[in-house]
């Protein structure tokens, strides 16, 4: 499953969101190449702000705009910096990936197969939509004869929005082997309840208890890798869709011209899209967290439940099992700031329109 993505997994390496080697000597070759792009675009950062600020007439307008372009830049060199000093974590995530499924057939007796064709539909739908929604925002910015900041922060919007496609893939990998988790304990759970033995044995709870652990530990990487990142590409998404909302507003408003409203459109509709698949999967696998836990907790209680009680250690592990399903949550977490769920996606609407009234009455201010 694995290996099938990662024939397209690589190109990300153009971008610097992937390493392309396993060989120190040409991991060198791409720190130099990650570095180039964070100092060519952070060098035209300074230069526009600094030299070439763009003439817009509502000083609202200007200093978010500002703010927001300093912030595509900051995610775009925290990015590329995670990456390029965890090329080592990043194998190592890859390889206990690879573990775990191997895990799941040598020890439970699950094959594993593909990820469901819907899922590789979306991941190409959402790279396609990464690329082509820019296409009619720079067509207006040119035949409009209007640059701003926008031209100078696509580079920028390409690595944060595909390092958002690649965060949303492996993501999706984790929840898929939590659902195949998941599933397992409810077979276990069900053979339980109709008395049969071909499931209930210590061994076989052990080798659930391991794959648990792998589980949790592979979580525990993911967050560590791309903690930051989740961060700031949660911050520049939460101000850029705020911020082109405000300017639809305000071209509703006849402040700005009409062509200018496929650019806000195509700029804060992809990202919401992004947020949205992003935390439905954060969701899907705390959902399946909660499945699991309630799986176990069931047969612990059909276990009790039985006239012929199991041996001793089989509690003692069941009980294990569960404290461990209680204290180590199968979450995706961003470096402990928010969890990636359907509720930090309502708090950041929430958020934007409490902005969006502040914006607008100091807009009418300065007007």
């Amino acid at each position: 499953m694995l290996c099938g993505l990662q024939r397209y997994i690589k190109y990300f390496a153009i971008l610097g969101l992937v390493p392309w080697s396993e060989k120190g000597a040409q991991q060198q070759v791409q720190k130099i190449y990650t570095m180039a792009i964070i100092l060519l675009n952070n060098c035209m950062t300074f230069y526009v702000i600094v030299y070439a600020p763009p003439d817009v007439k509502i000083l609202v307008s200007m200093l978010v705009s500002i703010i927001v372009f300093i912030t595509q830049t900051v995610t775009m060199t925290v990015i590329e910096l995670q990456v390029m000093c965890q090329y080592k974590r990043y194998y190592e995530f890859c390889l206990h990936l690879k573990c775990l499924k191997l895990r799941f057939q040598c020890e439970l007796q699950q094959p594993i197969v593909d990820l469901p064709w819907t899922r590789y539909i979306k991941f190409f739908l959402l790279g396609i939509l990464n690329v082509l929604t820019l296409v009619p925002s720079v067509l207006v910015v040119l035949y409009n004869d209007y640059v701003g900041h926008f031209l100078y922060s696509v580079p920028s919007l390409i690595i944060i929005r595909f390092q958002c496609l690649l965060l949303v893939i492996y993501a999706e990998l984790l929840g898929y082997h939590v659902e195949l988790l998941g599933e397992r304990l409810q077979a276990v759970h069900k053979s339980r309840q109709l008395g049969t033995d071909s499931l209930c044995s210590l061994e076989h709870l052990l080798s659930l208890k391991r794959v648990y652990m792998e589980l949790y530990h592979l979580f525990v990487q993911y967050n560590d890798l791309y903690g930051w990142s989740i961060v700031c590409i949660f911050v520049v998404m939460f101000l850029d869709s705020m911020i082109n909302i405000y300017w639809a507003m305000q071209i509703l408003n006849e402040v700005y011209e009409w062509p200018f409203l496929y650019l806000t459109c195509s700029s804060f509709l992809p990202l919401l899209i992004l947020l949205f698949t992003f935390c439905r999967c954060g969701e899907y696998c705390k959902r399946q967290h909660i499945l699991i836990g309630s799986h176990v907790r069931g047969l612990a209680c059909a276990s009790q439940r039985q006239a012929a009680s199991p041996p001793l250690a089989y509690n003692a592990v069941l009980a294990e099992f569960a404290m461990q399903v209680e204290q180590d949550a199968l979450i995706i977490s961003a470096e402990g700031f928010m969890d990636i769920d359907y509720s930090l996606l309502m708090s950041i609407f929430t958020a934007m329109v409490t902005y969006l009234i502040i914006l607008t009455q100091f807009g009418s201010l300065s007007a």
